[in-house]
């Protein structure tokens, strides 16, 4: 978002209500400019302000659906990013869990975002039939531990928090038993409505020899003090979305006992060594074992991954790539936030491609006027490469031709493009015939993001002798070929291209294509000069992914095209393949694409170093600026003194080439080891990731790299949207002292200190 929400802060001892309030207290400590917003003065908040609401049903209603009331209201006046917690699961029982289901389905429609507290809820949230659009998941952060003296154990087994049925006291208490542990404490009180079941587990426990000591609310200090005393901490829940108590043992220094499941595995992962995660049947044995042992109840971990401050920073970054409700951008290639968005239908051009195809031909054009996009918005134009005799089209379709001068699809799809009048173009083959959907599915996300590139699927048939009026999607599965098995897998490999990288290119195919008109008259109709089979498509979208493209494929479009893939033709695969790839090669200088020690006529890496330094500094800097990035281009802002450098024909002065990342220096600095570094530099742009701002491995900054991806936004947008700026402080990087000992530096003998 261009800006962050304001953030809601309940009052009250809800300990949703008193998280929602110690993130606030962190982001704010990040960003003082974040407001917040208790909620009795929700009405003098501007209609429209983006607001961040920590959610559960409890806090917000007396039922479900008074919940539901208060939350869509809210969200009819606001942009709602929400935190989901407690999300509904088998335990909450059959009485209950339909109607909080339908809560929190109500709740993740309106939102303008969702997240949740862990991975776990994630899938519950699927699981559950709640939401299936993008969740974020921001983990519930972990203090870590005051330097205190360990306390003596108390010899008492302990759960910590609310009790309520599924908190897991019944399991420990069966495990305290089998373990000869005669006391177990609860650390709190009954959850509300619960205080009879509490009674009733006492009892039970006393029955069979365990004492109960119930603490009732104690104030931090207080709980913290009582947490570390206890013998053996106990995490058991069968209900559990995410745990705030298991966080909070380890705040204290506590590795608990936790019985093993989704959650618990997870936490495990995500702070190894401070839990100790045990199948339910061994909790008696662990039990026994860690009264046996107290110092295995403690983890003796500092800092813990994942504090408040991470959080924080992560709710920031969150919020910050998130678009503004109905901008025309995401960052990086999240189409997947505008999920649930629909656009107006656009003005939809359909440039079909034709060369001596009139039969299929026939049967596309039939398959276009059957499709479900508003007919007065779909302009249908065929481009003709010069077939021998005009191809005959009906009356509403346009029809334009070039002279026959070989294959030569690059120029008949802008001269189709050029005779066109559509907001959305969109790009079939005459054999390629489209199912229904295929416009309405291929052209929202270009209506709604400018910058998008989409591409359909593609599926293949033998559809000779097929009757033109035939729906393709009737005939199309009992004559289907084999599909491409590597589109398949590197469309599941990459989430429908919401993973595209600089590579992802090549799964984008031209005949089953859309893009907006403002995308393709930036970026550039296709290369004419591409006048041989294949190749042309992936140039055009290689240089739209660089202008800031997102890619995406959208499965629900279907077109089949007449005949097998090009694996499947009679053609000499390996020589045809070598010509594409040696065309690409020049065209596409990004690692997989060119060659792998050529170096490209255009850099992939500038190091531009900005101001003027001393001959010996200057020297250094771009002497182990080249050493670490042998293939980079260096410039600097005057011609270079030392004969050594200008010898260097990837030392340059001037005008900076338009590298796919540019980093600007603005010291001169020793590479020592680029490790870490390269890898930021070599993914910039390629996630949501844009720019870099580097730090030498004292602190000091010495710069901020940009891709050009980001760079090509921030000119369409005026505003540098689109993209998240990181940070790296880069241990191996060091600023230079005006006069480095250089006859050490060419030596091989000196050390930093001789250089820095």
């Amino acid at each position: 978002m261009s800006v962050h929400p304001v953030l809601l802060t309940p009052p009250g001892p809800h300990g949703v209500a008193a998280y929602a309030r110690a993130v606030a207290a962190e982001v704010r400590a990040l960003d003082p400019s974040v407001r917040t917003v208790v909620p009795d003065a929700l009405p003098a908040l501007a209609a429209g302000t983006p607001l961040h609401v920590h959610v559960t049903d409890k806090m917000w209603g007396a039922s479900p659906e008074e919940a539901t009331a208060r939350l869509t209201a809210l969200a009819r006046r606001h942009p709602l990013t929400v935190t989901l917690h407690d999300v509904p699961q088998a335990s909450d029982g059959e009485r209950n869990r339909p109607r909080r289901r339908a809560f929190y389905a109500a709740v993740a429609r309106a939102a303008h975002a969702v997240a949740v507290n862990s991975a776990h809820e994630r899938s519950l949230l699927a699981e559950e039939y709640v939401w299936h659009g993008p969740v974020e998941v921001v983990p519930l952060p972990a203090e870590s531990p005051a330097a205190v003296d360990r306390p003596r154990p108390d010899g008492a087994v302990g759960v910590l928090g609310y009790f309520y049925p599924g908190k897991g006291h019944e399991e420990a208490l069966a495990a305290a038993v089998a373990a000869g542990v005669a006391r177990l404490t609860v650390l709190g009180r009954a959850s509300e409505g619960h205080a009879g079941d509490l009674d009733a587990f006492v009892r039970r426990a006393a029955d069979v020899g365990v004492d109960v000591e119930v603490t009732g609310w104690l104030d931090d200090a207080e709980m913290a003090a009582r947490a570390r005393a206890v013998a053996v901490p106990v995490i058991a829940h069968r209900h559990v979305s995410a745990s705030g108590s298991l966080t909070s043992w380890i705040g204290w220094g506590r590795r608990p006992l936790a019985v093993r499941n989704r959650y618990v595995d997870e936490m495990d992962a995500l702070r190894p060594g401070t839990l100790c995660a045990v199948e339910p049947d061994d909790l008696a044995a662990a039990v026994r074992a860690a009264r046996e042992d107290p110092d295995a109840t403690w983890h003796g971990i500092h800092p813990v991954p994942v504090g408040p401050a991470d959080v924080a920073r992560a709710y920031l970054g969150w919020w910050a790539a998130l678009p503004v409700p109905d901008a025309p951008w995401v960052v990086g290639n999240r189409w997947d936030l505008v999920a649930g968005r629909e656009p107006e239908p656009p003005r939809v051009s359909v440039v079909v491609t034709h060369y001596d195809q009139p039969e299929e031909l026939a049967r596309t054009l039939a398959a276009l006027r059957a499709q479900d996009h508003p007919a007065d918005r779909l302009e249908i134009v065929v481009a003709d490469d010069g077939s021998p005799e005009a191809p005959v089209v009906p009356e509403g379709v346009r029809l334009v031709r070039q002279a026959d001068r070989g294959f030569r699809a690059a120029a008949a799809r802008n001269l189709g493009v050029s005779a066109s009048t559509g907001d959305v173009l969109c790009f079939l083959d005459a054999d390629t015939t489209p199912e229904p959907g295929y416009v309405r599915a291929l052209t929202r996300l270009p209506a709604l993001l400018p910058e998008a590139v989409t591409v359909g699927r593609r599926r293949h048939a033998d559809l000779a002798g097929l009757e033109t009026e035939v729906p393709v999607a009737e005939a199309g599965p009992e004559r289907e070929l084999p599909e491409p098995a590597w589109l398949r897998e590197e469309y599941a490999r990459t989430g429908d291209l919401l993973r595209a990288d600089d590579r992802s290119y090549r799964f984008v195919i031209g005949a089953v294509s859309a893009c907006s008109r403002r995308l393709f008259d930036e970026v550039g109709g296709f290369d004419e000069s591409y006048t041989e089979y294949g190749g042309e498509d992936w140039e055009w979208v290689h240089r739209a992914w660089q202008a800031g493209a997102v890619l995406a494929h959208v499965p629900a479009a279907v077109a089949w095209h007449d005949g097998p893939d090009w694996s499947g033709r009679d053609v000499d695969r390996v020589r045809e393949g070598n010509r594409q790839t040696l065309r690409l090669a020049a065209d596409i200088p990004v690692a997989g694409s060119a060659g792998r020690g050529l170096l490209p006529a255009v850099p992939d890496l500038v190091v531009h170093l900005a101001g003027e330094h001393t001959e010996a500094a200057t020297f250094l800097c771009v002497d182990s600026v080249l050493a670490a990035f042998p293939r980079a281009v260096v410039v600097l802002d005057a011609p270079p003194s030392s004969p050594a450098l200008a010898a260097d024909p990837r030392v340059r002065s001037g005008a900076i080439p338009d590298a796919r990342v540019v980093w600007r220096l603005d010291r001169p600095v020793l590479v020592e080891d680029a490790a870490g570094l390269s890898e930021r530099l070599a993914a910039l742009g390629q996630g949501e990731e844009g720019r870099l701002d580097v730090h030498a491995a004292d602190g000091a900054p010495i710069g901020a790299a940009v891709a050009r991806r980001a760079r090509r936004r921030a000119e369409r947008w005026g505003a540098a949207v689109g993209f998240t700026t990181g940070e790296i402080v880069a241990s191996g990087v060091h600023v230079l002292r005006d006069e480095p000992h250089l006859e050490s530096w060419v030596g091989g003998w000196g050390g930093v200190d001789r250089w820095t």
